[in-house]
């Protein structure tokens, strides 16, 4: 067995087993023993940032302020938002797999509103990500729909999640929320706290289930970022469901002049969520005036091979 088999084996045995995807539709017919005994799944696109530059801080992002991506990881931290903002990202993962990301945010007085999409296509070889006997066509599909209410430097969010498995004919579902809170100090700094699926899947029916994550975070900006050098640091705290404490320590330098430049960033996380998940992180972004190009880069994550992420965020 390699490493990489080894590494899914054990997440499997901690995570639900994604080789149970089959029996799916025997565990939801009525009278069946399955139905008590099947594992839960639970969905990978989960574990997939939303965010470029939040997967280049080693999946830190709860305290990231004022991107539209936020909507996947705490809908408070669209509260910085000047008028409107976009963001996509895009990874290719083995047996022409591939994860995309789309998100859109925009600001209506005292409240922002956000949404956002997540695509996980399992590619020409569904059987490496949901088991040897998995379905010819297999997807995740992830939907997230964010309202914040700002009032002073105190901002409120909730999200309303959706979550779609597609394994051939057999649809399975989840529906869930998030809700979060940030208190951010202009550009300067940000503090923030967020629960992801507060209540896993509202679908008793379905096998999926949609584990909590607790986030705490800190995000300093030690110079003016609108000035020509950037210098950026961010701390945060995951309380993974069942699972012990993880610790993210990250941070951003470079220079912006005239509008464009070049930021790099890299972080370190005291224990993967996912085990065989590398530690370190780095990237980088090209900065165009409003237009930002992010670069990710992570040895090795869920779908066990070293995973390139690229992203454009756009602030009007």
């Amino acid at each position: 067995m390699s490493d990489g088999q080894a590494r899914r084996a054990r997440w499997a045995g901690r995570h639900a087993p994604l080789c149970a995807l089959p029996l799916i539709p025997l565990a939801l017919a009525p009278g069946t023993a399955l139905a008590q005994t099947t594992p839960r799944l639970v969905p990978l696109v989960l574990f997939q940032p939303a965010s470029v530059r939040s997967a280049a801080l080693n999946g830190a992002g709860v305290a990231l302020v004022g991107d539209a991506g936020a909507v996947f990881t705490n809908p408070a931290g669209l509260a910085t938002l000047a008028n409107v903002a976009l963001e996509g990202a895009y990874r290719a993962a083995p047996g022409d797999a591939w994860v995309a990301t789309g998100a859109l945010a925009w600001r209506l007085r005292q409240f922002d509103i956000g949404v956002g999409l997540q695509r996980f296509d399992f590619g020409i070889d569904p059987a490496r990500y949901a088991g040897p006997a998995a379905a010819p066509e297999a997807d995740e599909l992830l939907a997230v729909g964010s309202l914040v209410y700002r009032f002073g430097l105190i901002a409120l969010g909730t999200s309303v999640k959706h979550v779609r498995r597609r394994a051939g004919a057999t649809d399975s579902r989840a529906y869930t929320a998030d809700i979060g809170v940030a208190i951010a100090l202009f550009d300067i700094m940000a503090l923030a706290f967020a629960v992801q699926n507060v209540s896993d899947n509202w679908e008793g029916s379905s096998p999926l289930t949609m584990p909590r994550l607790t986030r705490f975070g800190f995000t300093m900006n030690y110079v003016d970022p609108q000035e020509e050098f950037r210098l950026l640091s961010t701390l945060e705290v995951q309380w993974p469901q069942d699972e012990g404490s993880r610790l993210v320590l990250g941070g951003e330098a470079g220079v912006v002049v005239g509008g464009v430049g070049l930021i790099g960033r890299f972080a370190w996380g005291s224990r993967p969520i996912v085990e065989g998940r590398s530690q370190g992180t780095f990237g980088a972004t090209l900065a165009f005036t409003r237009l930002n190009v992010d670069y990710a880069y992570q040895q090795a994550d869920v779908l066990d091979r070293a995973a390139h992420r690229l992203g454009l965020r756009l602030t009007l």
